[in-house]
């Protein structure tokens, strides 16, 4: 006979819950993507407010599917380090000498090599200013 499926009420409020933690995780990429710099950030919005797959956007951009696909895992990967939360949120706690440094490494995700050309500072410079931000942002947790 047909008869409606009846769904236990703890399954629908689990479901729930998750769409609403979703919701603050994608809320929370799109607060914290603000700070990238633009070409990086409208990529993630486009992903994460309107909804666009990796296929779509290779047809808007022209770039392969698994490029934007491993861009998209490594900028979301880049915005919920520790490093990143620390220097968005709390930068006043972070020496002024170590602030450029972090900029460039953490925030734009550029390599060592081209902080170190970007910044004028030696690589164990750029190093030790690195070490000190991961150990600053470890401390605060």
């Amino acid at each position: 006979m047909g008869h409606a499926t009846r769904w236990p009420q703890r399954l629908i409020a689990a479901d729930g819950e998750e769409r609403a933690w979703r919701r603050r995780c994608v809320e929370r990429v799109l607060e914290l993507a603000q700070h990238l710099d633009k070409p990086d950030r409208l990529l993630l919005e486009q992903v994460y407010r309107h909804g666009l797959s990796a296929a779509e956007l290779e047809l808007i951009t022209g770039m392969g599917r698994r490029r934007l696909q491993r861009r998209i895992a490594r900028l979301t990967k880049r915005i919920q380090q520790r490093e990143f939360r620390l220097l968005t949120q709390r930068a006043e706690l972070v020496p002024r000498d170590c602030l450029a440094v972090g900029r460039r490494f953490f925030l734009q995700g550029r390599s060592l090599r081209d902080t170190v050309r970007l910044t004028g500072l030696t690589l164990h410079q750029v190093r030790q200013r690195i070490r000190t931000i991961r150990t600053l942002a470890q401390a605060i947790g």
